[in-house]
């Protein structure tokens, strides 16, 4: 009796990704909040950073990310593709020694060409949700 091999298939999974540019990070308020963030707590870890922003929806300000709870964790893959964003984009950078997250040069400029009136408005009113 000869037994014949089982066959293993290999698929390969395809994903679409939107190509992000500064241009298109104007527009996304959620980056745009991220950043603000980042930049009100100067230096973050990314554990950090998704639990205020679980607090602050907990608190009544959704920006939009859905959240898991993995044992005593919570994770969102829809904020973690965002914090990879504006790694690529070199707006925030990762300190290698630390782990924490803080913006770069380039997105400390990014947020200095945005208009007064909202920069002000939206760095309000986050402050007061992370106080």
């Amino acid at each position: 009796m000869s037994s014949q091999p089982t066959q293993k298939s290999k698929d390969l999974k395809i994903s679409n990704k939107q190509v992000i540019n500064p241009t298109i990070l104007n527009e996304d308020k959620r980056k745009l909040s991220l950043l603000y963030i980042i930049n009100r707590m100067e230096r973050v870890s990314e554990k950090a950073l998704t639990a205020l922003i679980f607090e602050m929806k907990e608190k009544g300000m959704d920006l939009g990310y859905n959240f898991n709870n993995i044992g005593n964790n919570i994770f969102s893959h829809s904020l973690k593709e965002d914090i990879t964003s504006l790694l690529y984009l070199g707006f925030i950078e990762n300190d290698l020694k630390t782990k924490k997250l803080s913006l770069s040069n380039d997105g400390k400029e990014f947020l200095e060409k945005i208009p007064n009136r909202r920069r002000n408005e939206e760095s309000n009113l986050i402050l007061q949700l992370m106080i």
